[in-house]
């Protein structure tokens, strides 16, 4: 079940960027909390420091892993739509072309006829 959810919370744009903003937020206020209000019972206890650290640590590297990640997804989902206006361009040309060459052929019927 946590797969299935952390697939959906990766695939959907909405979602990753909603655990990006709420990860982000928690590690701002843990960083906040452990320089101002909890730093001298941090220091008291080194393993406490250390470990509330490594907490935050991991959470910024998870928030940066989340962001590059995101990027990536971007760039590929632009790249995909560029491709397909591209390939819809394409069309739309080939039937500019083709309706263009009706078109001359019809005059030029047109003019074969009067003469």
């Amino acid at each position: 079940m946590g797969v299935a959810t952390g697939w959906v919370i990766l695939r959907h744009r909405p979602y990753r960027r909603n655990l990006l903003f709420i990860t982000t937020l928690v590690t701002l206020a843990l960083v906040f909390a452990g320089a101002v209000p909890l730093a001298k019972v941090l220091m008291a206890r080194p393993m406490s420091f250390f470990l509330f650290w490594a907490l935050c640590f991991l959470l910024a590297g998870f928030v940066l892993m989340l962001a590059v990640y995101d990027l990536l997804q971007i760039r590929r989902e632009h790249q995909e739509r560029m491709d397909q206006l591209e390939d819809e361009l394409s069309e739309a040309a080939e039937e500019a072309r083709r309706l263009a060459q009706e078109n001359l052929q019809k005059l030029e019927d047109s003019k074969g006829e009067q003469d």
